[in-house]
């Protein structure tokens, strides 16, 4: 009998899994266990950041800043949180000067973190952009580019 159950408890798919879901359940929020709250719902919007030459060619963000779109995006939502907590409000909230300085503060860093040579020289100016992506009605809409910020070289 023993043997029988043990070939059927093999036979289950991820049977190793089955329990740390029953240990995790039933821990719950208790360090250093963790339900996982950011990945149980999405937004309608989703948004991207990313640095384009004054003609809008967008650049390479590894091979020209050492690192990626997405720790742009995580630098200037950083900034913006530092811009609106001193209001109260949400960085949803944030008005267009709010995230124009924001966009400033990381384009600055940025720049200062490009690698050397990386660039053309016919670069004159580098720009910081956010787009926003949303779904509306089950359709993905896309809205246009919002420049936060523009810095000479």
């Amino acid at each position: 009998m023993l043997a029988h159950l043990r070939a059927l408890w093999l036979r289950v798919p991820f049977h190793h899994m089955i329990p740390v879901v029953i240990m995790l359940f039933l821990i719950k929020e208790q360090f250093p266990f963790s339900n996982f709250p950011m990945y149980s719902n999405f937004d309608s919007e989703a948004d991207v950041v990313f640095i384009t030459d004054q003609n809008d060619k967008v650049q390479p963000m590894d091979k020209v800043f050492r690192s990626g779109s997405s720790t742009a995006k995580k630098a200037y939502k950083k900034e913006l949180g530092k811009i609106t907590s001193k209001r109260k409000r949400d960085t949803k909230e944030a008005t267009a000067p709010e995230r124009a300085a924001a966009g400033k503060i990381v384009l600055a860093d940025w720049v200062a973190i490009a690698k050397p040579g990386a660039l053309a020289p016919e670069i004159k100016a580098l720009r910081l952009y956010r787009r926003t992506f949303e779904l509306v009605d089950g359709r993905l809409s896309d809205k246009a580019p919002e420049l936060l910020a523009e810095q000479t070289r």
